[in-house]
Formats: C-alpha cells, sequence, structure tokens
C-alpha cells in the first residue's frame, strides 16, 4: 500500500484490482483492474507502478503476466 494525496492505494492481490481509499471523504473506488492479480504498488511523483503476479499458480496465468506496469495517478 502506499498513501498519495490523501488516497491510500493498496494492492488486492485476491481481489485483483488497485483500491483507493480517500481518507478525507471516506470514498473507495477500484482505481486499477483487468490486470490480474496485483502484487504491489510503489508511486513516485505522480506516476503509479504496480506489479502483477499471475504466473505463481493461483490465477489465471498468461505469457504476457508478471509485469510492472506504470500509471499516471491523473488517468486514475
Amino acid at each position: 500500500m502506499v498513501f498519495h494525496n490523501d488516497t491510500l492505494y493498496i494492492a488486492a492481490l485476491r481481489g485483483s484490482s488497485i483500491l483507493g481509499f480517500n481518507l478525507e471523504s471516506g470514498n473507495v473506488q477500484e482505481v486499477v483492474s483487468d490486470f490480474g492479480r496485483i502484487r504491489d504498488v510503489f508511486i513516485k511523483e505522480d506516476t503509479l507502478y504496480f506489479i502483477t503476479n499471475n504466473t505463481d499458480g493461483r490465477g489465471n496465468s498468461d505469457e504476457t503476466d508478471d509485469k510492472l506496469y506504470r500509471v499516471s495517478i491523473e488517468d486514475l
């Protein structure tokens, strides 16, 4: 999990998404999905990085799995 601008971003490995918890408003939303099992999140400046973990035998793996992704926070 990582904190950025009043929002706590959490990798939901089993839930296959990244959840954003706005600590000021109390709102929760799914900010990233459709990548399979998401193992970890990290934010540097205004970029969110995350890795997938589907080739461990628990998710639906694909030859393009277990990658590092980056997404602009503004696009969430």
